[in-house]
């Protein structure tokens, strides 16, 4: 049984060597985002603002307590071997992000992926149809799991359908999860079982 409270709260991967546990609000995390937009960053061993765009949540009244996080969090994320220290002086070091560190980022964006309903409906049903082989077990599992915490509801076995526009996030959920060419996305303005359908999602016709 999948436990939703993991992928409400962390990142996980889904198989093997890739499966990671973060908290996607964490201190470390907002540190590896920013590492791995600049790709490589020079952190001063004096204050973590040398790095000019990788701390701007952190309260600077606080400086001496997020510095020790901040230094907490970066060694952790060397120990994981989501970031590699380049080179290390008494005056700082450069740190750049790891394919494995870029696979965590990836992991946190989708456990921070959400769908936004609009107001209106524009009487459109937005319908997953997936057949995934038994050998990609985990990735039609958490695939599931994250469509179904997104808002879908579970129409049959293997389709599920929601009434709003989300084509971008399904595509993108399908290609993280390697399941792309198993996951089958489509459209309709007609469906038997409308009034159901309605009735799952509190909406009226």
């Amino acid at each position: 049984m999948v436990n939703k409270k993991s992928f409400t709260n962390y990142a996980w991967g889904v198989q093997g060597r890739d499966r990671v546990r973060i908290k996607r609000d964490s201190t470390a995390v907002k540190i590896l985002k920013g590492i791995a937009v600049a790709g490589m960053v020079i952190v001063a061993a004096s204050s973590p603002y040398f790095v000019p765009n990788l701390l701007r949540a952190i309260d600077r009244n606080k400086r001496k307590k997020e510095w020790r996080e901040f230094n907490q969090s970066l060694r952790y994320l060397k120990s994981r071997g989501y970031v590699r220290f380049l080179k290390e002086t008494p005056e700082g070091a450069k740190v750049e992000i790891t394919r494995t560190g870029q696979r965590v980022v990836k992991h946190v964006d989708i456990a921070s992926l959400k769908l936004e309903p609009r107001q209106t409906w524009d009487r459109k049903w937005r319908v997953i149809v997936f057949d995934v082989p038994n050998y990609k077990s985990k990735n039609r599992t958490a695939f599931r799991e994250r469509i179904k915490e997104l808002g879908f509801w579970q129409a049959q076995k293997s389709v599920w359908v929601y009434p709003h526009e989300c084509r971008e996030a399904v595509m993108l959920l399908r290609k993280f999860y390697d399941i792309e060419q198993h996951v089958t996305y489509l459209e309709t303005t007609h469906t038997e079982d409308e009034d159901l359908w309605l009735q799952k999602f509190h909406m009226e016709n």
